[in-house]
This record gives C-alpha cells, sequence and structure tokens, in this order.
C-alpha cells in the first residue's frame, strides 16, 4: 500500500516538472501568455443616456396633465474594426470627448450653453463626488467628467474644443451655465453633496 502512495507521489511530481519546463526558444512560460482582449459589441450597437424630467399640472381635482421633457445621448459602441483600429488611450480619450460634445449638443438644443456647462461639470466634480468606490453612481460620473491635462494624448484630443481646460485656473470661470448637472443627477442622492 505505501509502495503504491510513493510511485503515485513521484508520478505526480514528474508530471509537474514536465508541465513547468520552459521551451528553449520562448522567454516566458507558455502558461504565462495570454492574447490582449477587447470588449467588443455587434455592429450598430448604442448606449442611450436618458434624463427625464415630469412635471404634474393639476388642472381640476383629481385629474391633470403630466408634461415629461426627454433628452436621449446615443453612444456608439466599439465593434471589432473600430477596436483594431485605434489604440487603448487615445480611444479613451477620444470617447471622452465625444460623450462631452453630445452633451453640450443636447444642451444648446434646449437654448443653453453646452460647453460652458460641461466646464462647469469637470469643476464640480473634483469637489463635490464622494471618494472613490462610496458609490457606484459618483464613480462613473468621476470617470465622465475628469480631465486628465496631464496627459499629452489628452491635450492633444481636447485642442480646438475645450482649450479652456489648459487653462490652470479654469473653474473660477464657468458663470455662463445657470445649472448644474451634477446637482440635477446626484438630486436623490443628497447623502454625498
Amino acid at each position: 500500500m505505501t509502495l503504491k502512495i510513493f510511485l503515485v507521489i513521484i508520478v505526480i511530481v514528474e508530471c509537474q516538472s514536465l508541465a513547468h519546463s520552459d521551451c528553449p526558444n520562448v522567454r516566458n512560460p507558455l502558461s504565462l501568455m495570454r492574447k490582449r482582449r477587447h470588449l467588443v459589441f455587434p455592429d450598430g450597437s448604442n448606449a442611450v443616456l436618458t434624463a427625464s424630467l415630469v412635471k404634474a399640472f393639476m388642472t381640476h381635482a383629481p385629474s391633470g396633465w403630466n408634461i415629461a421633457l426627454e433628452i436621449d445621448v446615443l453612444f456608439p459602441l466599439p465593434n471589432a474594426n473600430f477596436t483594431l483600429a485605434h489604440g487603448r488611450r487615445k480611444l479613451h480619450h477620444r470617447q471622452k470627448r465625444e460623450l462631452w460634445d453630445r452633451l453640450q449638443n443636447s444642451m444648446n438644443f434646449l437654448n443653453l450653453n453646452g460647453q460652458a456647462c460641461i466646464l462647469k461639470s469637470i469643476c464640480e466634480a473634483k469637489f463635490y463626488l464622494a471618494p472613490q468606490g462610496k458609490s457606484l453612481l459618483h464613480d462613473v460620473l468621476r470617470a465622465i467628467f475628469t480631465a486628465p491635462v496631464f496627459e499629452e494624448s489628452f491635450r492633444e484630443e481636447i485642442r480646438g474644443s475645450y482649450d479652456e481646460l489648459l487653462v490652470p485656473k479654469y473653474c473660477e470661470e464657468f458663470a455662463e451655465c445657470p445649472l448644474s448637472l451634477l446637482n440635477f443627477i446626484l438630486m436623490n442622492n443628497k447623502n454625498y453633496i
């Protein structure tokens, strides 16, 4: 019985040593190699960011009218060709600028200064959001409204559209926007503002 256990242990040790042997012309062990993976969606896929505001007007009791205002911002999701054509870091900066542009266009449609509101949201995100890891919504808003101006690729991406971010004290001058996007989004989450 002990001889059988001894032989099983020897076989296991020998198999382990063969499994971890390196090929002579490969720098890293084959078990540690893997290809880079990307999240890819079917062609034509979009994510939709919707903001809705409903106001009830009582014309006479118990009935009334409801007025609804909705803003939909479509954000195209990357397909296989798009992911292969762009570098990961530059792609992140381009997507952030495109989202800002879409939000800006939707606010311009409502006769607001969209660029000033985006800049105001970027400034507010520095001060009013909860610490990282406390709230998922705050973490998502931080990812959207953070401007990494210390990165050269980000500065190249925003050049011509959001040049105000490159000025050191741009957060002191955003009075052209009458509303706060972050306050509007976080109205129900008053514990962190």
